[in-house]
């Protein structure tokens, strides 16, 4: 959709080739094409100006490098590194690729050593950029975009296959697992993952782990001390961009606790300033939870309905992600964006995996190994994909970094995909400091986010007065109570009159269940492709029986999946 490719071969890449990009969507700005070239070496940044002089882009005899995204701490890494400009930053990390590890952001780039076309190509510590690889003896290509990237490999009449156990993930878990896509010969750069290629070879390495983080030593209060200090240094160097470039800053707030602690901590902050943006049902809780903090706290505040008519959005949808993950939900964000004036807008803030790293994703106390059907959108196919997730569970020690490392990194991280057509995006959780802090916090503090819990209790009482979504009650009640809420809540869902609990925030089900109109094209849009996948008969079975199954889930999976084989494959 955006961000760059770049090309490094021991062929001569003198010509005329063109990258194919996608093209744009109506609500973007207008789309800007840089571009560098050489001997063996060509390379393209496709994007709008906004937070251009964010990003990298240096070119001179020897070196090359270019990101994508928002490194927000360049400034003082130089005078850590102790070097004058930035690329002598990147020649630095060029030698020592470990050192990546000192980056902040939301960002990933590579670098290239145009003497000997060595490159290092690096990803976030969190993965919530992507950026995708090819390497065989001839060629090495990267890009930001899979797309672009697998036209690439049609110019140069390279090869290109469905990957199956990838087709099958997408079917059942709803994402990607590890680094693999829907093409065999693409791979994806991962969390805290480096990919240097030199001499002809290929090797990959973590510059930051979750796994390697050591569990703190340290008590209760001093913990929420040091929560607090991290979260403020995080919201710090995110807001800051918007203020030095003068543009108000976007913030997305819900009924949940992530998003109000990012706007209303970065409010506390002095970041007052804010255009907040609320995609809901109307009248639902999660609407009428956010009208009342931004109400109470003077900001400016928009709420965004959601439409039915989204779910036809298939082809737009996965556009975007390339069928890393399944359309449902991600359509929705198509009633949002057109709606947002960016004028004088700046970057927007989030709080994605926000209770994740606080403790949600613990089963219990006691560390344990993922279940096999832990996290599936899908258990449908169960049978064809549970050797597949089994194998890719027995690479972690705990439910919690697979569940990290897979849905959370693979699965939710994708949602910045679509608010990156519009701005730049981020979330203070996922700051590399705080991420280290929020992972050290021993497990029976951080069950049932306890530790999250008593930080808003001891630093931020404001901020839990207000209704937590998640529970129907305030986060500050007692176990007992918070148990009460969530019953009261479910009761209230089930009964046939009114209420703010009644529909779910994105109530896709419901939505098919009404609309014949809906229901008809997605069924004329299945049968028009499905002879796509006619090459292999137990793959176009499996579609059709998920397909035909009764929820929507199911089919919104199948329809990925062909969206995404056309987009690759075919178009």
């Amino acid at each position: 959709m955006h961000g760059f490719i770049v090309i490094v071969s021991d062929n001569d890449l003198v010509g005329d080739y063109s990258f194919c990009w996608k093209h744009k969507f109506e609500f973007q700005n207008e789309q800007i094409k840089t571009s560098a070239s050489g001997k063996n070496f060509k390379a393209e940044r496709y994007g709008n100006s906004k937070f251009s002089e964010q990003k990298i882009w240096l070119d001179d005899t020897d070196f090359f490098v270019v990101t994508e995204g928002i490194i927000n701490n360049l400034t003082d890494l130089k005078i850590q590194h102790q070097v004058e400009n930035d690329i002598d930053l990147f020649k630095e990390l060029l030698k020592s690729p470990k050192k990546l590890n000192t980056l902040s952001g939301n960002y990933c780039g590579l670098m290239l050593n145009k003497k000997n076309n060595e490159v290092v190509a690096f990803n976030n510590h969190s993965a919530s950029k992507k950026l995708f690889y090819y390497f065989d003896k001839h060629y090495s290509i990267f890009s930001t975009d899979l797309y672009t990237l697998s036209k690439s490999l049609d110019h140069f009449s390279l090869q290109k296959t469905l990957n199956i156990e990838a087709s099958y993930l997408l079917l059942s878990s709803g994402f990607m697992h590890g680094n693999i896509t829907l093409i065999n010969e693409l791979k994806q750069v991962r969390a805290g993952e480096y990919i240097r290629i030199s001499e002809q070879k290929l090797t990959s390495d973590y510059y930051f782990h979750l796994q390697n983080v050591e569990t703190s030593k340290d008590d209760p209060v001093e913990i929420i001390e040091q929560l607090e200090l991290y979260f403020k240094k995080a919201l710090k160097k995110e807001f800051e961009i918007d203020r030095r470039a003068g543009l108000t800053p976007l913030v997305t707030l819900s009924g949940g606790l992530d998003s109000r602690m990012t706007a209303l901590c970065a409010f506390e902050l002095g970041y007052e300033n804010q255009h907040l943006i609320n995609f809901s049902e109307k009248e639902y809780a999660d609407h009428i939870i956010a009208s009342q903090i931004a109400g109470q706290y003077g900001l400016e505040f928009q709420h965004i309905s959601l439409t039915a008519n989204t779910l036809n959005l298939i082809d737009e949808s996965v556009s975007v992600n390339d069928g890393l993950t399944l359309y449902l939900s991600s359509n929705l964000i198509f009633d949002v964006l057109p709606t947002i004036n960016m004028q004088n807008k700046g970057t927007l803030h989030t709080g994605i995996l926000g209770d994740a790293l606080l403790g949600s994703y613990l089963k219990s106390v006691n560390p344990s190994k993922a279940a096999v059907k832990d996290g599936n959108y899908s258990n449908y196919l169960f049978e064809k994909v549970k050797n597949t997730i089994q194998s890719s569970i027995n690479l972690y020690e705990t439910e919690e970094l697979y569940k990290f490392y897979n849905r959370g990194f693979l699965g939710i991280n994708n949602g910045f995909l679509y608010y990156d057509l519009i701005t730049e995006t981020s979330s203070p959780f996922l700051d590399p400091e705080f991420m280290k802090l929020a992972i050290s916090i021993p497990r029976e503090l951080r069950y049932k986010q306890k530790i999250y819990i008593d930080w808003i209790k001891a630093k931020h009482p404001d901020i839990a007065r207000y209704t937590w979504e998640n529970i129907g009650g305030k986060p500050t009640n007692n176990e007992l109570l918070r148990q009460y809420y969530r019953y009261k809540r479910a009761l209230l869902k089930r009964l046939p009159v009114k209420n703010m609990w009644k529909n779910n925030m994105t109530p896709e089900q419901m939505w098919y269940t009404k609309n014949e109109d809906i229901q008809e094209y997605m069924k004329s849009y299945f049968y028009d492709h499905i002879d796509l996948v006619d090459f292999n008969t137990e793959l176009r079975n499996d579609l059709l029986s998920l397909f035909t199954s009764k929820g929507v889930t199911e089919k919104t999976q199948a329809l990925t999946f062909l969206s995404a084989y056309k987009l690759l494959f075919v178009e």
